[in-house]
């Protein structure tokens, strides 16, 4: 787990990088990046692989409000309306939520990644970033969410 400070500027294709570079640019010198300045249109070509979550006091309780529909096909699930703890652990969306608590408490961007087992049993890497958003008050308003995995050869079998 890292908190991501830098972005580069210039064509850069991995979506944890990208989705920060746009929240540093949403938050320009003030310390949080506000809701009202988000628009999802932004980062179209991303949206697929993004989630956002309405945070709740109890972290497991956030509200999904939107799954992109790459996202939801890699974690088998249809998502909206549904709660952090409802996910699966063993999904790709279960990976990317792991950190919800974490975002919330320092209220700024964590990049995560890693191996794990998905639901099928296959061995997947995965990389994801958690965004907060905040309202008028500073306090976090919204999470955004990206996330994006390969799955792994099984044992024996040559990579693609």
């Amino acid at each position: 787990m890292e908190t991501a400070d830098h972005h580069p500027r210039v064509s850069e294709r991995r979506l944890n990088m990208r989705l920060m570079a746009y929240w540093q640019d949403l938050r320009g010198t003030e310390s949080h990046a506000p809701i009202e300045r988000f628009d999802p249109d932004a980062v179209a070509d991303l949206w697929p692989h993004c989630f956002t979550i309405v945070p709740a006091p109890n972290p497991d309780k956030a509200t999904f409000v939107h799954v992109g529909d790459m996202i939801a096909a890699d974690s088998g699930l249809t998502t909206v309306g549904l709660v952090v703890s409802d996910i699966p652990v063993d999904t790709l969306l279960g990976r990317a939520l792991h950190l919800v608590a974490e975002v919330l408490k320092v209220r700024y961007p964590i990049v995560d990644g890693g191996e794990f087992r998905d639901h099928l049993g296959r061995a997947n890497l995965y990389r994801s970033i958690l965004l907060p958003l905040t309202d008028g008050r500073g306090t976090v308003g919204l999470l955004v969410g990206g996330a994006r995995c390969k799955v792994l050869p099984a044992e024996g079998q040559p990579s693609a």
